[in-house]
């Protein structure tokens, strides 16, 4: 296997981390916190965290990952603990198995294998996409009603977007990662046999604004209809995003989001 790794911040701190571990490739990709403290970002000491430690660990990933949170929540300051300050994060990870590739996906980070025959298998969930969505056709009224820049229209759906975070783990939400002291997370899996692929690409959301958002790519299916250049696709996408930095003609929910992709290719 050939391993491409990738990942643009997109301000001085970046929120993606991806991890290389023995028998899995994972991307992380924290929640910007809605509600900031002074001296703490919330959700790079969490993906920090989760780097650092996650191979230090036995047992299964999913294993793993549930006594990070539990762990984690304990170091975290009192304050913190609170629902409206609780960081949280997507992810996605790949496993390797003797005869199977698993991929296991949560909140919006992606996985896309490329298969020998040429066709694509898109491993995603959409409930967060759907509530990302209703809080975009909220900022584009808004910014026509006050005939403000789309970008500008943001301090004024902070309510929305704050409900929107506190479905993370409910009915009628969307599945996160979170910091708890009872963890027990769910991930939606996928299998597929090794000796189909050709290709895998795991990412951020930040890397899938190019068909979802930011329209370099009519669809998904476009996209990834060829072997791509991890630095070409990053620097579309930089240069799509800057092209319309209030939003306007992409509607979307900040300027630029950080990138975070794994490429994989298949011997």
């Amino acid at each position: 296997m050939k391993i491409t790794t990738r990942t643009r911040k997109s301000h001085y701190w970046n929120e993606d981390r991806f991890v290389l571990g023995t028998n899995y490739f994972m991307v992380i990709d924290g929640a910007t916190p809605l509600i900031k403290t002074n001296d703490f970002n919330e959700a790079c000491w969490m993906v920090s965290y989760l780097k650092e430690n996650i191979n230090k660990l036995n047992g299964s990933i999913i294993e793993r990952l549930n006594k990070l949170s539990r762990d984690g929540f304990k170091k975290l300051p009192v304050k913190i603990k609170e629902e409206d300050y609780l960081p949280s994060a997507s992810l996605a990870f790949v496993e390797v198995t003797d005869e199977y590739f698993n991929a296991y996906t949560l909140g919006d980070c992606e996985v896309t294998f490329i298969l020998q025959d040429g066709s694509i298998k898109r491993c995603y969930e959409t409930d967060l996409s759907i509530l990302d969505n209703i809080s975009i056709k909220e900022l584009v009224t808004i910014s026509k009603e006050k005939q403000i820049h789309v970008v500008e229209a943001r301090p004024y759906i902070k309510d929305t977007l704050l409900k929107h975070r506190k479905l993370i783990n409910k009915e009628g939400g969307y599945k996160g990662y979170q910091l708890s002291s009872d963890s027990n997370i769910s991930l939606a899996k996928y299998q597929i046999r090794k000796d189909l692929v050709k290709e895998i690409y795991i990412y951020s959301d930040g890397f899938s604004q190019s068909f979802e958002h930011l329209h370099i790519y009519d669809t998904h299916e476009e996209m990834f209809s060829r072997s791509l250049d991890l630095d070409e696709e990053i620097t579309k996408i930089k240069n799509q995003a800057f092209s319309d930095p209030y939003c306007d003609k992409y509607p979307r929910l900040k300027k630029i989001d950080d990138i975070t992709v794994i490429k994989i290719e298949l011997e």
